[in-house]
């Protein structure tokens, strides 16, 4: 019907102006006009007969399916053309109409319209919205053909025309979004009665910028390049499309990445379908991001589920470090220990999806580096193989590096045997971890609940002895004399807190350190907040302070740290007190420069210092010494070992001759003088001895 009305009246145009009947115009009022899908309303058709045709089709409303809408003012002009029985030759048309939102659109071009329905319409469209293109549209009895050449159309204005034919929601995501850039290249469409058959595009758009209202999204300076060929069959459509992106930065939140000749992001991919059923299979992907970048598979898709993917097979084959970590991976790893590091390596990964779930997924590295920034964690030369199954047990995984470090302190070659679970993994045997002259052995690992927010690890092990020598120097602290060793049970992490509920017991100083009720919370965060107790047991005095340029103490050491907690490694809160205890048969001296020192960190006088005489003695014998120090934020509260007759409380009290005692006045101290106090007599030993110090 729709086809066929327009030569129909033509026919009668023509009929009227043979030899029966001469006429110089005509007017016909054709009212309304029906049809499946469609309708027109005040329809009205003029001929002007003579030497030159002119034919003049008015149309006030064209109701067009959704979501084209309703155009209105509709006029088609034909001026100076021929009109013969069987055919309507227009060298020279003008339409002209108006859309809601696309506004006012006109097209000029030429017009042959035959009785059959064969029309050739080439125009040169213009729309308020979007500027001038061409457009030729040819049409037959069954089939239709068209054609649009883009020549740097204005991209900003396909944003008001994807938003018309785009499904009409309250809050779309296109509202407030903007698009810019120009537009060149060449669509083809071609289809008959049955709608549209075949479907062609090569299509450029360069100074390309884009940005979503809601801020995921945008992009900018975007050199892309498309190409689509597509045809439908019984139903089905199947086609390629390929997509070269050269030039420009783009983000999708969480993740920016930036293109360049040199490495340009490229998608190709064969698809079939069927928009009715909503079923889409990509039967070949292959996608690239330079030379970091590989990804090959093939997907099916259901657009009518809520989890679009219902089966994948995508092989990463090529995957170069640092551009996949920094581009695509760093993104989503921001508040992890993951979030900082430097990268350089390869890996390799497998990953299937069945019915909408992931199956199964295999990850390989090779000669991995990763080195976190703030100096936390390091593993090198890191090769592995992990391998995942969500149903039936897969074959052991293992990960194997060449060194590394934790918090700066180096670890040697190991290897993992691992077992990879449906949300966890395992030790399949213990592993040994060199550390300095010592190791970590590790005799249970198990992590469960790792895919949800609250991971729960659980560890056993032991160190075997480590000289503090060389813990001391990797830390870059004072160099200690001794041993550290111990067992390690049931640490646990779980909450984001690693606690351990044995004890670590070190063996320094031919004495014991023993450490109990180990909390660490955060551990790799910002500020890691660790709490604990320790006490000290019958330390050696003189190797302890031969360590450093504090003076020589001989003696033995007693002595607790406990409440303690350190933020950021910093401390806050805790109850200390170090003393030599009054029982034991061991050699009791002090040297001069370890008075002074003494006597700066109190804050207090020596009794007999003044006395010129004690200047010729480098040591004195002495009953007891010691200090406390009950820390609250920044404030320490200092005491010794025993409160003073005149009083203060004494640090050293005196034994023998000549007899020296030191008496602290000072209770209160800002934690950052102690320090500063302790540091200068570990450095150097000179300190004054003025009480206001």
């Amino acid at each position: 019907m729709r086809r066929l009305l327009l030569p129909v009246l033509i026919l009668l145009a023509a009929g009227l102006s043979g030899p029966a009947l001469a006429l110089d115009g005509l007017r016909l009022g054709i009212g309304d006009i029906q049809g499946e899908g469609w309708s027109m309303e005040g329809v009205s058709l003029d001929l002007s007969l003579g030497q030159r045709d002119a034919l003049d089709l008015q149309v006030e409303r064209l109701r067009l399916p959704e979501p084209l809408g309703t155009l209105r003012q509709v006029r088609l002009h034909c001026q100076g053309g021929g009109l013969d029985n069987i055919t309507l030759d227009c060298p020279q048309v003008r339409v002209m109409w108006r859309h809601p939102d696309l506004g006012q659109g006109t097209g000029t071009g030429r017009m042959t319209l035959r009785l059959d329905g064969r029309l050739d319409l080439d125009l040169t469209l213009t729309l308020e919205s979007m500027g001038r293109f061409q457009v030729r549209l040819l049409q037959g009895p069954e089939q239709w053909q068209a054609t649009m050449t883009l020549q740097n159309l204005p991209a900003e204005g396909l944003l008001p025309l994807i938003m018309t034919l785009s499904p009409s929601t309250q809050d779309s995501p296109l509202d407030g979004a903007l698009l810019r850039g120009a537009l060149s290249g060449r669509l083809r469409a071609a289809g008959g009665d049955d709608g549209l058959q075949h479907l062609s595009a090569r299509v450029s758009w360069r100074s390309g910028a884009f940005a979503g209202a809601d801020g995921m999204l945008a992009g900018e300076d975007l050199s892309v390049d498309l190409e689509l060929e597509a045809r439908q069959q019984a139903g089905r459509w199947q086609g390629r499309l390929d997509l070269a992106w050269t030039e420009g930065g783009g983000y999708v939140h969480p993740v920016y990445a930036e293109a360049s000749r040199e490495a340009p992001g490229r998608l190709g991919l064969s698809f079939r379908g069927a928009s009715e059923s909503g079923d889409l299979q990509v039967e070949q992907l292959d996608l690239t991001w330079g030379e970091a970048l590989q990804v090959v598979g093939r997907l099916r898709l259901d657009t009518r589920q809520a989890q679009p993917l219902r089966e994948a097979d995508l092989i990463l084959s090529r995957g170069r470090l640092p551009v996949l970590y920094e581009t695509f991976l760093q993104p989503f790893l921001y508040g992890t220990v993951l979030e900082d590091l430097e990268t350089l390596g390869l890996v390799s990964a497998l990953l299937q999806v069945r019915e909408g779930e992931l199956s199964r997924a295999v990850l390989t590295a090779v000669d991995v580096h990763l080195d976190d920034r703030l100096g936390r964690l390091g593993l090198y030369g890191m090769d592995g193989r992990f391998l995942w199954a969500a149903e039936e047990t897969p074959p052991a995984s293992s990960l194997g590096f060449l060194g590394g470090h934790v918090y700066g302190i180096p670890l040697g070659n190991a290897r993992l045997r691992l077992q990879l679970e449906q949300d966890g993994l395992r030790l399949l045997e213990p592993a040994r971890i060199p550390i300095l002259d010592g190791a970590l052995e590790v005799e249970t690992l198990k992590a469960q609940s790792l895919s949800g927010g609250d991971p729960v690890v659980v560890f056993d092990g032991r160190i075997t002895p480590i000289a503090m020598e060389l813990l001391a120097a990797a830390v870059d602290r004072p160099l200690f004399t001794g041993t550290l060793a111990g067992v390690i049970p049931q640490v646990r992490y779980q909450g984001g807190e690693l606690s351990v509920g044995g004890r670590l017991l070190i063996h320094a100083f031919d004495g014991l350190i023993m450490m109990r009720n180990l909390r660490l919370q955060d551990p790799f965060g910002v500020a890691p907040v660790l709490s604990g107790d320790m006490d000290i047991n019958h330390l050696d005095l003189a190797a302890l302070t031969g360590t450093f340029a504090f003076g020589r103490i001989e003696g033995r050491l007693q002595g607790h740290v406990h409440d303690l907690v350190l933020v950021n490694w910093e401390p806050v809160h805790f109850d200390a007190a170090l003393y030599t205890p009054l029982e034991g048969t061991f050699r009791r001296r002090i040297s001069q420069r370890a008075v002074d020192n003494l006597v700066s960190l109190g804050g207090g006088v020596g009794g007999v210092l003044g006395t010129g005489f004690l200047r010729f003695f480098e040591s004195f014998a002495y009953r007891q010494l010691g200090l406390s120090c009950r820390l609250r934020g920044d404030v320490c509260e200092m005491s010794g070992v025993a409160p003073a007759p005149t009083g203060g409380y004494f640090i050293v009290q005196g034994a023998g001759l000549p007899r020296i005692q030191v008496v602290g006045f000072t209770r209160q101290v800002a934690w950052r003088d102690l320090v500063h106090r302790l540091v200068g007599a570990v450095q150097s030993g000179e300190f004054s001895t003025n009480a206001d110090d």
